[in-house]
């Protein structure tokens, strides 16, 4: 691996080149559109699975597979990232109009992060809310992880120098954010700040996916994907990055169990960096083996073409998942009648309905935006307009 890294050139580990290809990396849609069908068997194990079959050898290895979904979105998100930038930092510089579309995007994501945890379609009934529902409305799930760390990546791509190997500061974020969880968590965040920025800080019994460490995936993402699209060998490289997510896991089984007492280590399931860096390597070992793999899947077209168009409307499959299985403040989700009594072939049953359903709603969408891009545009825009002025005129209780 260290001689595939020597073909790097210096200049190619700085900020963002503008001189790559602008065709899509299949296999990064691929993954994204894996882990958006996993969600969903992942929301729904979560949600309805009876308790009497929560335990067990095979409950146990769905429990902690599920556990990548996550990190596999927040991973994809800072791929995608790192694409974008390398395409358009020159832009992104000179502040010109792809940064503003870039920010009015993530504005709109997180507008829609915190519309789905809305307890009243009411502005006037919201600024009532009791400290607990202040907490759920703040929260940091993962569209508001990917989006902060959407804003952090892009500061550092405007306010490092050109020459800055930006590849090799966001791996080191990473690590960084990694580590420092376990100090982060065991702070006591609502004394030393307000509830918001707080909730962004703040341990996981809290808020479901806080900056630390969810946001090491995003800059682990940004790191993996910078590295493999300046290698001059990619399939070769693919192949480095399984092998060291395969003994990446070893090593890190072997440090747990030693001695020493770096905070959180040992304390796997809840802070532990070790834990983060196993995660982590399971995505990138899923990265490498897509890209090796890509043609082979592309073989079997239904397949493919339903994860394909998954990932690429993966932000409309996971807000419309969440409708249909939570509920909003605009819909009365399943969660809501279904009782905790389902066996796992009703699981297998549901996610396939449910993914249909997406999948269904996400093509029409898709075509939508390819036939008329402006139209679709003017969709959204009046959508927001119209949320936003009943938003404000239901009236308070």
């Amino acid at each position: 691996m260290l001689n595939n890294l020597q073909n790097y050139k210096p200049e190619l580990m700085s900020t963002p080149p503008t001189t790559l290809p602008k065709q899509r990396l299949i296999f990064i849609d691929l993954l994204r559109g894996l882990a958006a069908i996993w969600m969903i068997e992942t929301h729904l194990v979560n949600s309805f699975l009876n308790d009497q079959y929560r335990s067990g050898w095979l409950y146990n290895t769905v429990s902690i597979s599920n556990g990548f979904v996550a990190v596999c979105f927040i991973f994809c998100a800072g791929a995608g990232f790192w694409i974008a930038a390398s395409r358009k930092v020159e832009e992104y510089k000179k502040f010109a109009s792809p940064l503003w579309l870039y920010l009015k995007r993530l504005g709109f994501i997180l507008a829609a992060a915190y519309w789905a945890h809305f307890p009243e379609f009411s502005f006037w009934r919201i600024i009532r809310s009791t400290p607990e529902q202040v907490l759920s409305i703040l929260q940091c799930d993962v569209l508001h992880c990917i989006v902060y760390s959407s804003l952090i990546a892009l500061i550092l791509v405007l306010i490092l120098p050109k020459k800055t190997p930006l590849v090799w500061v966001f791996g080191l974020l990473a690590l960084c954010v990694f580590f420092a969880t376990p100090l982060i968590w065991g702070l006591e965040i609502f004394q030393m700040m307000p509830v918001f920025p707080g909730t962004l800080f703040a341990r996981q019994s809290i808020s479901p996916f806080p900056l630390f460490p969810w946001s090491g995936y995003f800059f682990a993402g940004a790191t993996v994907t910078g590295l493999f699209m300046h290698a001059k060998d990619q399939k070769q490289f693919a192949k480095w990055l399984i092998i060291a997510s395969v003994l990446s896991p070893i090593i890190i089984f072997i440090i747990k169990d030693l001695p020493f007492q770096y905070p959180g280590w040992q304390d796997w399931w809840f802070a532990s960096p070790g834990h983060a860096l196993f995660r982590t390597s399971g995505i990138v070992a899923a990265f490498g083996l897509l890209y090796l793999l890509e043609g082979f899947l592309r073989r079997f077209q239904r397949v493919s073409d339903l994860l394909l168009l998954c990932g690429q409307e993966s932000l409309f499959i996971y807000l419309l998942q969440g409708m249909l299985i939570y509920g909003t403040v605009a819909n009365v989700g399943i969660k809501h009648f279904l009782p905790t009594i389902v066996t796992p072939f009703e699981i297998v049953i549901l996610t396939a309905a449910i993914v249909a359903v997406c999948y269904s709603l996400a093509h029409i969408w898709h075509h939508y935006k390819e036939v008329n891009p402006a139209r679709a545009r003017r969709t959204l825009f009046m959508l927001s307009v119209l949320f936003l002025v009943v938003f404000f005129l239901v009236p308070a209780k």
